[in-house]
This record gives structure tokens, sequence and C-alpha cells, in this order.
């Protein structure tokens, strides 16, 4: 299988994830973490305005906790609905994640295009491959039905502008990444 159908198909299972999220009523991102092929966790954000509940770290949680035995050389990617935060992102970076796709960039609070320029050694001899804009509409499209849907005060009172822009209207390019 190359990269490109396996990028969509594992975008696909995060998608699944938001998609459920967003049957709660969450925040629907969902995340995934492949070797290769292999499944080996899954997660979605689990509770509205909850600041530590990311999908990302959900997963972080259940795949690397305990004894775990992953290595950069084993080529980890981490699959999610929508680009990470300062938080997942720099978690990101304490994993033995090799590679981060993305579907939906987030012009309010991604930090995807951020450079390590001046990063301390442990980060800037591991560089994170990252690619973009992988089934963007569709994840577009759980977040547009979130904002109309939700009832949480934040989004209801116009919340996150930038990001609310990007959902509803053109996608804002983020300089760095690959669309």
């Amino acid at each position: 299988m190359d990269r490109l159908s396996s990028d969509d198909r594992m975008m696909g299972e995060a998608l699944a994830e938001a998609a459920a999220a967003l049957q709660e009523g969450v925040f629907p991102v969902g995340a995934v973490l492949a070797k290769g092929t292999d499944i080996l966790g899954r997660a979605r954000k689990t509770m509205a305005s909850n600041h530590l509940s990311h999908a990302e770290m959900n997963l972080f949680h259940k795949v690397f906790m305990g004894d775990y035995r992953f290595s950069r050389a084993d080529g980890l990617t981490l699959y999610t609905t929508l680009e990470p935060c300062v938080m997942c992102f720099g978690t990101l970076l304490h994993l033995p994640i090799v590679r981060l796709v993305f579907a939906m960039e987030d012009a309010y609070g991604g930090c995807a295009s951020v450079t390590l320029n001046g990063a301390p050694p442990r980060h800037a001899a591991r560089p994170v491959a990252i690619a973009g804009g992988v089934r963007r509409d569709e994840a577009r499209a759980l977040f547009a039905s979130f904002l109309d849907t939700t009832a949480e005060p934040f989004w209801r009172e116009g919340g996150a502008p930038h990001f609310q822009t990007a959902v509803r209207g053109e996608p804002v390019e983020i300089s760095g990444v690959v669309p």
C-alpha cells in the first residue's frame, strides 16, 4: 500500500473517532497512531471544555503508558483530524513519533508550523515529518456540524474566531506545512 492510500485509510480511522466524539456532543477531534498499516491505538476528545482531554493526549496515554518498547526506528505516525495544539505537539516531540499527518489546519491554535530553530538538542535532533490537508473537507464538515449544534457558550459566543472562519470559509494557509 503506498503512502497516500495508507494516509487516506488511517485518516479515515481518525475521522471515525472524531465522528464518535461529535455524536457525544464533544469537539470532533480523533487521533490514530500507526506503525505502517498497523493501528497501535485510537482515541478522541472525550470531554467538552476540558483542556487536557485532547484526542492526542488520550491516545498517548493509551499507547505510551507503562513499559512500551517503541523507538523512532519503528516509524510511528500520528494521524489527527486537527492540527495539534502546543501541548499535543510538544508531547509528540517527546515520544518516538517520526511523522504527523493531520486533516485540517488550526488557524487558532495549531502548532505544526512552529519551527524548532534554536530548540534544545533533544528536539533539534528528532525532526518530525509533517503533512497536512489529508481528507480536510471531511474534517471541516465535522467541525461545521459541531459549530452548528453545540451548546457550549465559548463556541456559541464566537470563541476562536480564526478557527470558525477557517471552518466556515476558505482554509487558512500555514507556512511550512504541506497542504
